[in-house]
């Protein structure tokens, strides 16, 4: 997760040089190549250093997705082309635990690297102004922290990130450890998690177009913190499963919901703040898997009502940092 933030850092400054075409052509040809390195990996150096390349070669896609729905589509539907760019990733993940369920591990890499080619081959023919659009004005991340509405914005990112992902990341070893369930058990949930967190997305972006953009986050992120706090408690495998899909959902409509922001700054700062959503996400999110080991190694429910308590605290937060 660390590689992958701090390189979405530089992708944004690249497209003083290159259009979006070059860029995600070349990355997506260093990801499909990389995808076919792992799937034929027989060492695990071979696959890490694989897998550091593929972080930092798919990281181009996040920023330059949300540059380009700044850039190209009006205010009033960002919010729900937000929300479906985020949700594919979410069937995309879908599908990963379909073939991982199925298949031998090594299609898990197989399968990104055969899409890769066909995106290639997409990028390449697409006739578009849009993919052949660059930026003139330079990229200057700490000009950005130094407006105050922005700072605050990315300070929240990247402690709803720090929960989040703290308490995600170990939902595999909970279900495992505490409630004894099996694999097979064990990926339905997470299938119905993952179509929970696609409904969210596209809620959350429908909401931050009608409803607007504080609407989607203060939703997502007050279901985020109850369904966190309630799952301190021990329940029946079905309420169990509601509390979950509970958290996946709210989590993807706020972040449906404050991702779009980023999308309404100016021409002129958008390309750094898009850089910098993903590079404060991920390194938060890798820093909260982290600080939340040594809880999940004691006490779960420790962790999880620790974790919604603060996320409540930010809840009374979004509006003095939204408005």
């Amino acid at each position: 997760m660390v590689p992958y933030g701090f390189s979405a850092l530089l992708y944004a400054p690249l497209m003083r040089s290159f259009s979006y075409r070059v860029i995600l052509i070349f990355t997506m040809c260093v990801f499909g190549m990389t995808c076919f390195i792992c799937a034929k990996a027989t060492a695990f150096p071979q696959m890490l250093w694989a897998r550091i390349i593929m972080g930092i070669s798919a990281a181009s896609i996040i920023p330059l997705g949300l540059m380009m729905i700044g850039d190209f589509f009006d205010q009033d539907i960002r919010g729900r082309l937000v929300g479906f760019f985020f949700g594919i990733s979410f069937l995309a993940s879908l599908l990963g635990i379909v073939v991982g369920g199925l298949f031998s591990w090594r299609w898990l890499f197989y399968v990104p690297g055969i899409l890769s080619f066909f995106i290639i081959l997409g990028l390449y023919f697409l006739r578009s102004d849009i993919m052949d659009h660059k930026y003139l004005s330079t990229v200057n991340y700490g000009r950005v922290f130094n407006q105050r509405r922005i700072a605050n914005i990315f300070i929240f990112i990247a402690f709803v990130s720090l929960l989040y992902h703290g308490v995600q990341k170990w939902f595999g070893v909970y279900l495992s450890q505490v409630y004894s369930l099996d694999k097979l058990t064990i990926s339905f949930i997470f299938i119905l998690t993952t179509v929970a967190g696609f409904l969210g997305q596209m809620l959350g972006g429908y909401l931050s177009d009608k409803k607007g953009r504080m609407f989607a986050c203060y939703l997502g992120l007050m279901g985020l913190a109850i369904a966190t706090v309630f799952l301190a408690g021990q329940y029946s495998l079905f309420y169990l499963i509601v509390l979950l899909i509970v958290f996946s959902s709210s989590w993807s409509m706020g972040h449906s919901g404050i991702s779009t922001v980023l999308t309404d700054f100016s021409d002129q700062d958008r390309p750094a703040i898009a850089g910098l959503n993903s590079s404060v996400r991920f390194v938060a999110g890798g820093i909260g898997f982290y600080l939340t080991g040594f809880m999940a190694e004691k006490n779960f429910s420790m962790m999880f009502f620790i974790a919604g308590i603060l996320m409540f605290l930010l809840v009374f937060r979004i509006k003095k940092i939204l408005a």
